[in-house]
This record gives structure tokens, sequence and C-alpha cells, in this order.
């Protein structure tokens, strides 16, 4: 997508006397979420036309933790176009939560680029859509 200059996975949303989960604890069920953390170019993509992309995809089927769908909004003004963006959808069943509140932690290596470096032999090799690996952003503006 033009105007993202990086992503990362990673964990979030859990316990904070569980500072460092991993896969296996996530998929434990330790309480955290698969999540992708997104950095942008203000310049090139707004935070409106981010969220529109993850929003629009967004599942409001929360079977588990792990793969719930939400918004961690860096300040105020995000929360508040997120959840314009989330209205305009019809997705306002979407957690619009505070990253200030809870911790990130970067996923293994193995996980990072994981399509990339399964050359499609994953079980998931369809590529997924923007939001179905958890819908999870933390979205950060590039300086």
């Amino acid at each position: 997508m033009d105007g993202v200059v990086s992503s990362s996975v990673g964990y979030t949303g859990g316990p904070s006397a569980k500072s460092n989960p991993t896969y296996r604890s996530v998929c434990s069920g330790d309480g955290h979420t698969e999540a992708i953390r997104v950095v942008y170019d203000p310049k090139v993509l707004s935070y409106e036309q981010l969220m529109q992309r993850v929003l629009k995809e967004a599942s409001s089927h929360r079977s588990k933790p792990q793969y719930m769908s939400a918004v961690w909004a860096q300040n105020p003004s995000q929360a508040a176009a997120a959840s314009k963006v989330a209205a305009s959808l019809n997705k306002q069943s979407v957690p619009i939560l505070k990253a200030a509140d809870t911790i990130w932690c970067d996923a293994e290596e193995y996980h990072q680029k994981y399509m990339e470096k399964s050359q499609g032999r994953a079980a998931c090799a369809r590529p997924p859509k923007a939001a179905s690996l958890s819908a999870v952003l933390t979205a950060h503006a590039s300086l």
C-alpha cells in the first residue's frame, strides 16, 4: 500500500504481567492478540485512509482474543478518526483502544514477513486480506 513505510508482526493487548509473550503462549490463550504494527508516511497516506483499508476488512467476530479485530490508537486524534471510519463502515463493534494501555512485543523472527518467507508454501498460502491476521493495528507516523 502506497505510504506504508514498514510493518511488523507482534503481540499486544494481553495482561501486562506477561511482558514477553510467544506465539505458543498466545495460541494457548494468554490473552494477547496477534497484531500488525504499521509505520506510515502521513504525507502520502492519511490515517483515515489507512483505517478505511483496515476497518473495511475487520471482523466483528471475536472467537478468541488471539484473533480479535481491534485498533490500538496512539492518541485521541487517531482514536477519533478510527471511530469515525468505523461508524461510516458500520464497524462500530471493532474496539478502538488506547495503545498506551498495553504493551507491544515483537513476534519471533520466523513470523516477520511470513508470507514472503514461505513463498506460498504456508498452510495459508493465499495472501491474507489486509485485516485478516487479526485486524489489529498500531499505526505510527514516520518522522
